[in-house]
């Protein structure tokens, strides 16, 4: 229970963030993810992805943060990281995911 109360606080950050800090400059970057698994929430799904490297993230999508899309695992993807939370797995603020090789 206490994950999902964790996974909450994340998305209600995530939406005070991009609706406070929406003018912050986003860092871009060619790094692409692979979703290896998909965990449905409330209001959007929680996103495991693993870089080219390796390493494991999470990201939120949901229609509240505006960053929500059809996802599929295996479905490769870029996005503009407004932060990483320091957790485990590291937890990737996103905006303005692109799909780049649909599965």
């Amino acid at each position: 229970m206490s994950i999902m109360k964790t996974l909450v606080k994340i998305v209600i950050f995530c939406f005070v963030l991009t609706t406070f800090m929406g003018c912050g400059t986003p860092q871009k970057t060619d790094e692409t993810y692979t979703i290896t698994k998909i965990k449905a929430e409330k209001d959007g799904q929680t996103l495991f992805l693993m870089n080219r490297h390796g390493k494991i993230y999470t990201t939120i999508i949901s229609f509240p943060n505006g960053n929500y899309f059809e996802a599929n695992v295996g479905d490769v993807i870029t996005l503009e990281v407004e932060e990483i939370l320091d957790m485990d797995p590291p937890a990737i603020i996103s905006k303005n995911i692109k799909v780049v090789n649909k599965n």
